[in-house]
């Protein structure tokens, strides 16, 4: 297993993969340099929802409530080191597209497990419920554009942060890439099945008031205060640059629209396009490469990054550190066969 070296670590990538595990790095007292480079950067498009039960079948996956906890405490430490809020608990509104989600749900809430995060409440009367809901709670929001800010700012103060494309680097040296969806053009670890998927989402003023919670159903809307709200998003695996498309836009109004009863008037402010980082087998990428010394990656954490970077940069930097194996769902070793085809 590669360890770090002495002569320190360089991380590749601009978002949040590459910003929270270089401030992993730094707790641990290791010596860090990011490049930023100049390249699109997804997490600063991305709602950053954290939601522990998700589907249409209401899974709640495994690790997950150990993830939510770790992603507590680890946002709130940034907070308090950095004197900034990015952190949000919400509550959320999922509202059934259909009888069968309907019963999906009600089959978990007999499930001990699921009773902490799914609560039979009444919601607003304003909102359509054709097929009915659920209160959702353990869910949350970051502010990932603040959070970013705030990283680079403290990077930067501390002279460790670099906005330029990464050269060659020394043979000593660890080297992390933490690139997105620009993985693919990296031929370092493009061999990886990376499946790109573009989402789309607006910002909108509103003429009324918005309920105070995240509302589901398929997409969602996310009301940053009381007139103003954020509306995603879109899915296509086929779209391979962040464009900002006029159908995506109608599309998102259309359903921000048919989730009330009274009319919100929705005047759209900003339409961003990112393209998420999403793999083959839903999982992460993260490791070595099987044949270039001191290269790594950590990557692939799709729309579940908010929720699933910190606990895989407190894992990733633990193995870095002190040998012990990261998890074999996670390891880019599970993909060696596909280096040479």
């Amino acid at each position: 297993m590669n360890t770090l070296s002495g002569q320190g670590i360089i991380v590749v990538g601009n978002g949040l993969a590459g910003c929270l595990l270089a401030w992993t790095l730094l707790q641990q007292g290791k010596k860090v340099h990011i490049f930023a480079g100049d390249k699109a950067c997804a997490s600063r498009v991305a709602a950053g929802l954290i939601n522990p039960v998700t589907g249409q079948r209401f899974v709640l996956a495994e690790q997950t409530p150990e993830m939510l906890n770790f992603a507590h405490q680890f946002y709130h430490h940034i907070e308090n080191t950095l004197n900034v809020s990015f952190f949000h608990t919400k509550t959320m509104f999922r509202l059934f597209n259909s009888q069968k989600e309907q019963e999906n749900c009600k089959n978990r809430l007999k499930n001990n497990k699921y009773k902490d995060y799914l609560k039979e409440q009444s919601i607003t009367t304003n909102l359509k419920q054709e097929h009915g809901s659920i209160v959702q709670t353990h869910t949350a929001w970051l502010d990932t554009n603040t959070l970013l800010d705030a990283l680079h700012t403290y990077f930067k103060q501390q002279n460790i942060i670099t906005y330029r494309n990464v050269e060659t680097t020394h043979s000593e040296q660890t080297a992390i890439y933490c690139e997105g969806y620009h993985m693919m053009s990296n031929p370092l670890f493009s061999w990886l099945p990376l499946q790109p998927a573009h989402g789309e989402i607006i910002t909108c003023n509103t003429e009324n008031i918005l309920p105070d919670a995240i509302i589901n159903k398929s997409k969602w809307l996310l009301p940053m205060n009381k007139k103003t709200c954020r509306i995603g998003a879109t899915f296509d695996t086929k779209i391979t640059t962040p464009t900002q498309l006029e159908t995506s836009k109608q599309q998102l109004l259309a359903f921000a629209n048919g989730l009330f009863h009274a009319s919100y008037n929705f005047k759209v402010t900003q339409h961003q396009a990112g393209i998420r980082p999403t793999t083959l087998d839903k999982q992460p990428f993260i490791g070595f490469h099987p044949k270039q010394k001191n290269t790594a990656i950590f990557n692939g954490f799709g729309s579940r990054g908010s929720l699933l970077i910190p606990w895989y940069s407190h894992l990733f930097t633990q193995s870095l550190l002190t040998h012990d194996p990261i998890p074999a769902k996670v390891d880019i070793s599970r993909y060696s066969n596909l280096l040479n085809q």
